[in-house]
C-alpha cells in the first residue's frame, strides 16, 4: 500500500463494495481481496473499516460542497445556478455512479460527523434558495425545504436509474430535471405563503 496505486485500489474498491451492499454489509476482508492487497497492509493505512468509510464519504461529500459553492459564487441567478448544480450532480452520477451512491444515497450513518462549520452539498443548495428567496426570485419557502426537493428530483431519478428503470446517462436528462427542481421549489413557496 505504499505506492499510491495500491490505495486507490483499496478506496475504489472500498466505494464500490460500500456502495452496492453499505458499510455494515461489508468487511474488511472483501475489501482488501478485491483491492488485490492484505488485510495488514490495509490496517496500516487505514485503523478500521469505518475509518476507511468515513475518510472516503468526508473527502468526497466535502469536496461536492465546495464544487457546488464555486458554483453557487460564479453563477449570478438561481435558475442558471440551480441548472449548474443538476448538471454538476447528473455528470458526477455518469462519471462515478458507486462514488455518487455511497455518498448520497447509501445509509451509512457517516453525515453526522461532518461538522456544523464544514460546507455540505445539502448547504450550497440551501443557501442557494435562501439567495433566491432574498433577491425575489422565487416565493418565500425554507431554504431546507427547497434544498430537499431540488435533491429529491436529482436522486429519486439517480435510485430509478440504479434500478434499471431509467436507461441511458443522466446528464441527458440535466435539463428536464432542472425545470422539475425549479418548478418544486416554486410549487413549495407557493404553498407557504
Amino acid at each position: 500500500m505504499r505506492s499510491t496505486g495500491a490505495r486507490a485500489k483499496v478506496e475504489r474498491a472500498a466505494i464500490d463494495l460500500f456502495a452496492a451492499r453499505g458499510v455494515d454489509g461489508v468487511t474488511i476482508g472483501e475489501v482488501a481481496a478485491r483491492a488485490g492487497v492484505s488485510q495488514g497492509a490495509l490496517y496500516r493505512h487505514y485503523p478500521s473499516k469505518e475509518d476507511l468509510a468515513w475518510n472516503l464519504f468526508a473527502t468526497a461529500y466535502l469536496r461536492t460542497g465546495a464544487e457546488l459553492g464555486d458554483i453557487r459564487r460564479r453563477e449570478r441567478d438561481f435558475r442558471t445556478r440551480i441548472g449548474a448544480m443538476v448538471a454538476h450532480f447528473c455528470a458526477l452520477y455518469d462519471r462515478d455512479p458507486a462514488l455518487f451512491r455511497f455518498m448520497l444515497i447509501a445509509q451509512h450513518n457517516l453525515l453526522p460527523r461532518i461538522g456544523p462549520d464544514q460546507r455540505t452539498p445539502v448547504d450550497e443548495v440551501a443557501e442557494t434558495v435562501a439567495d433566491a428567496v432574498r433577491a425575489g426570485e422565487v416565493p418565500s419557502v425554507n431554504p431546507l425545504a427547497g434544498a430537499a426537493a431540488i435533491l429529491g428530483v436529482i436522486l429519486q431519478t439517480a435510485v430509478f436509474h440504479i434500478y434499471g428503470r431509467l436507461p441511458g446517462a443522466l446528464s441527458l436528462r440535466a435539463a428536464s430535471l432542472t425545470r422539475a427542481a425549479i418548478a418544486a421549489v416554486e410549487a413549495l413557496g407557493q404553498g407557504e405563503r
